[in-house]
């Protein structure tokens, strides 16, 4: 079995994910439900001559020194992948992500037309959170493409490794990768800032360097977009904050609460007509008056309360599922899977109750 048979076999699938590794046979990921293939296990030499077939030299030397590697890889007509090749207990494996040939627009994915006014803003920081696999790349894939499409920008992206191509439609884009273009994050956004650009993408903000980096972009007049491995927009900011010293964060607090647009985080359900597959559940806060001052006196576990409010369309993901289930597009189960509060979802979808402005009961 080729490289190429496997990932066309994934996309029939419709997964989003491809799992491969020595002891076990090849495994794909639909829906959210792990489903391995009718196939003898593969062996570590099995993997290894796949990753050989689709991985450059320079890949595969980074994956001797670092013990890991993304890179990306295309069949034409059908899908581009995002592969993590890493070395485990048994020898090599790899998970190849499948990228949709086209980018998806806000509703494609069924997301808040909010979401259209937060991409718009002229400068500042948005982050797009949640955690791997929860549509944080498609996402931010969909902002670029509406901003491509509709204004007269320069855009430039940096990324590890590019996903989704943009081809410059009304506005002009270049995108970069890591590895291959620049050697980081941090040095390639420093650099960027001298390439006149109005829209930079930072593929993610793994470092209190990079983070710094960037909203020193978002506060000299850029709009930065971004992704961060958090949950919800509270951890979120709690997640950055912890990234800096002490003696740094009361100057952090101030930028955040000066410069942040947006915190978008995600997670998928599984929707009711299990044959259209997993939809969003989205947690939005916006940088409103109550939510910069909440910012900037530290009172992060507050955050909660002031986006319950729904001012300027923020939502918290348990009020976006309650919607969900009302609107008859997930069950009452996957509402309580996904749920922060299921005490308080539970009641909810009962209809003894509804959500207050903490997230908590009214009776």
């Amino acid at each position: 079995m080729d490289m190429q048979r496997l990932l066309r076999a994934s996309v029939q699938f419709k997964a989003s994910d491809l799992h491969v590794q020595a002891g076990s046979p090849p495994t794909v990921r639909v829906d959210g439900t792990m489903v391995a293939f009718n196939a003898p296990p593969m062996t570590a030499e099995d993997v290894r001559r796949l990753i050989a077939e689709v991985a450059t030299e320079a890949h595969l030397d980074r994956l001797e020194r670092d013990r890991s590697c993304d890179f990306a890889y295309a069949i034409p007509d059908l899908a581009r992948f995002r592969i993590n090749a890493f070395y485990e207990k048994d020898g090599l494996a790899f998970v190849a992500r499948t990228i949709p040939p086209r980018v998806k627009t806000f509703a494609d994915l069924s997301l808040p037309p909010v979401l259209h006014e937060i991409a718009e803003e002229p400068r500042g920081l948005v982050l797009v959170t949640g955690t791997t696999g929860s549509g944080k790349s498609t996402t931010l894939a969909a902002m670029v493409d509406h901003l491509n499409r509709t204004r007269r920008l320069r855009i430039i992206t940096i990324e590890d490794p590019i996903e989704f191509f943009h081809e410059s439609q009304k506005s002009l884009v270049a995108q970069r990768e890591l590895g291959r273009d620049t050697p980081s994050f941090t040095d390639s956004l420093r650099r960027v800032l001298r390439q006149d650009p109005d829209v930079i993408l930072v593929g993610e903000l793994r470092d209190a360097e990079t983070m710094r980096t960037a909203l020193q972009a978002a506060d000299t007049g850029h709009i930065v977009f971004s992704t961060v491995h958090t949950t919800n927009a509270s951890f979120t900011m709690q997640r950055i904050v912890a990234m800096f010293p002490p003696d740094e964060r009361e100057l952090l607090l101030t930028e955040l609460a000066t410069n942040l647009v947006a915190v978008v985080s995600q997670r998928l359900a599984t929707h009711k007509q299990k044959e259209k597959g997993r939809i969003p559940v989205v947690e939005i806060m916006r940088n409103t008056a109550v939510v910069s001052k909440a910012i900037l006196e530290g009172r992060i576990t507050s955050l909660p309360q002031a986006i319950a409010n729904r001012d300027n369309g923020m939502q918290l993901f348990d009020q976006h599922l309650i919607e969900l289930y009302n609107a008859g597009q997930i069950t009452g189960t996957e509402a309580l899977r996904l749920s922060t509060n299921p005490d308080a979802v539970a009641l909810a979808l009962r209809g003894m109750t509804s959500l207050d402005t903490s997230g908590g009961l009214v009776t």
